[in-house]
């Protein structure tokens, strides 16, 4: 219960893993990020060398997967608002369950396709705005707002975690099974999750349906994007993360068709490659609290924000020099995954602790709509891109685009300030 974790005078409070409930969210969420990471993995390796996708489907897949945000990302907000969190988690974990077990399934019968491939990613896609939105609205129901930092980094270590192991595994079982049937795992994951996730209760977190008689839904709306917009951080947080995931969706749909397809490698050296991000990843999220502790959060944000286009513009240095693109993706990998775990880090708890309760789903929803639907528009722009001209140009083009929100901080007030000001907490 959130009443007996509270902050001390000083400021102490115990580990968060003591308490029960978040440690079972903390758990089911180290399942959600094994099934993810499997996920993820397979989905290039079945459309690419199974079914032989070119660039442009491979972006149309990597959109539908990223594009529920943008359709029901701001209702889903409202909804979540209005409805207890638990409920929601459990649900979609179910979705995930159903779209990622049908995959295995046609595959035995020899009826997987492309198509499926895309309706599977849409599902996946409304399905994850309902968790994440859910997800984020929950913490502040089972932690105490001063700890839902420390929330969120250890479910950054646990993530980060998962991917150190998960591609190179999945990877090395890709020499023995087909990708397809990499799904069952990520299925059986999901399964763990809402095993785990039923006994959690988040002290406070009722149905409010009734608490508003008569408010007009698009009014609630409305309400949520205000607060976004209004507040300083939120609005700034708002701009530089769109932006960085315009780039960031050009990168991630065009590397595997860059590694797998143009470069050749194998199945197991991509996964081995994507370990790499994750080990980097790992080791900063282990460092960023007490750098974020001993330098501050705004700082700390302004240097993992400029490492993050250094990081990315070796990727396509790999399309010119060739003869060592393994090794420079390799480089890649590492960079990035310091620069975007750092960054997740030193930001971790500033959206939570600047915006009220009764907001705080529309608010995440909101935010969600614009950062997450950037990356599918990043994704199909680099789809054309690399169809008109070639994929090299459009690793270019995402590196360029993701140097833009360092631009965004340094010219902004908050690069004066060590920590979040006072006053904008509420």
């Amino acid at each position: 219960m959130t009443s007996s974790i509270v902050d001390s005078a000083d400021g102490d409070a115990v580990e968060v893993l003591r308490v029960p409930d978040f440690r079972r969210l903390w758990a089911a969420n180290a399942f959600r990020y094994a099934a993810a990471e499997v996920a993820g993995f397979a989905l290039p390796i079945t459309a690419l060398l199974l079914l032989h996708a070119q660039p442009l489907v491979m972006s149309l897949i990597f959109v539908c997967s990223r594009v529920g945000f943008l359709t029901v990302g701001l209702p889903a907000g409202v909804w979540i608002d209005r409805w207890r969190k638990k409920p929601v988690l459990i649900w979609a974990d179910v979705v995930y369950i159903l779209a990622f077990g049908s995959i295995p399934v046609a595959y035995l019968f020899g009826l997987l396709s492309v198509a499926q491939l895309i309706v599977v990613a849409l599902g996946v896609s409304l399905a994850g705005v309902f968790f994440d939105v859910a997800h984020s609205s929950v913490l502040p129901y089972i932690l105490p707002r001063r700890r839902v930092a420390d929330g969120n980094a250890r479910l950054q270590t646990s993530e980060t975690a998962v991917q150190a192991v998960s591609p190179s595994v999945a990877g090395a079982l890709t020499q023995s099974v087909a990708a397809p049937v990499l799904y069952c795992f990520a299925a059986f994951c999901h399964l763990m999750s809402v095993l785990l996730l039923r006994p959690v209760r988040p002290d406070g977190d009722i149905t409010r349906a009734d608490a508003t008689p008569g408010r007009r839904f698009r009014h609630e709306i409305t309400d949520g994007v205000r607060v976004l917009i209004k507040q300083p951080l939120l609005r700034l947080l708002l701009h530089q993360a769109a932006l960085n995931n315009i780039g960031a969706g050009i990168i991630l749909a065009m590397l595997p068709v860059f590694l797998l397809k143009e470069i050749g490698v194998a199945p197991w050296t991509y996964g081995l490659l994507s370990t790499l991000n994750a080990l980097a990843g790992f080791a900063t999220s282990l460092l960023a609290p007490r750098l974020r502790r001993r330098f501050g959060e705004i700082r700390m944000t302004l240097v993992f924000s400029a490492l993050a286009p250094f990081a990315v513009m070796t990727a396509p240095l790999a399309g010119v020099l060739r003869d060592a693109a393994v090794p420079l993706v390799a480089l890649a990998e590492v960079l990035i995954g310091v620069a975007i775990v750092g960054r997740s880090m030193s930001t971790a708890g500033l959206r939570a602790r600047v915006t009220p309760d009764a907001y705080m789903g529309r608010v995440t929803a909101a935010y969600s709509v614009v950062v997450q639907g950037a990356t599918p528009l990043g994704a199909l722009a680099g789809g054309v891109i690399a169809d008109r001209w070639s994929t090299d140009a459009a690793l270019w083009v995402g590196a360029a685009a993701m140097a833009v929100p360092l631009v965004l901080l340094l010219l902004s007030p908050i690069r004066s300030h060590r920590q979040l000001p006072a006053e904008w907490e509420v």
